[in-house]
């Protein structure tokens, strides 16, 4: 049987597929990314697709992935497109590590 894990290790951890982690890893470095330019202080609102460019994402996973975090409170969009700004919230958890 193949180890499907993430990274292969055989620790007894659930399995989790190469494509989970590299969603999870994306949402991480996109709200990173937001942070970083947030506090850069060129503006409070960001263009997502502009953040995803950056990142060599498609603008469909930067939908995506701005659901994921507006869901979970961390950003919160605003006017047309997909600008947006990060949260206190989302502040937290870049701050915390939680998004490492």
């Amino acid at each position: 049987m193949t180890d499907e894990r993430a990274g292969g290790a055989e620790d007894g951890a659930p399995a989790v597929p190469e494509a989970f982690a590299a969603r999870r890893e994306n949402r991480r470095r996109f709200l990173l990314r937001l942070y970083e330019c947030s506090e850069e202080g060129a503006s409070e609102y960001l263009d997502g697709y502009e953040i995803a460019a950056e990142l060599g994402l498609s603008r469909q996973d930067a939908e995506r992935i701005v659901r994921y975090h507006e869901d979970h409170g961390f950003v919160r969009k605003t006017g047309t497109g997909l600008t947006l700004r990060i949260t206190a919230g989302g502040t937290d958890h870049v701050e915390t590590g939680a998004a490492d």
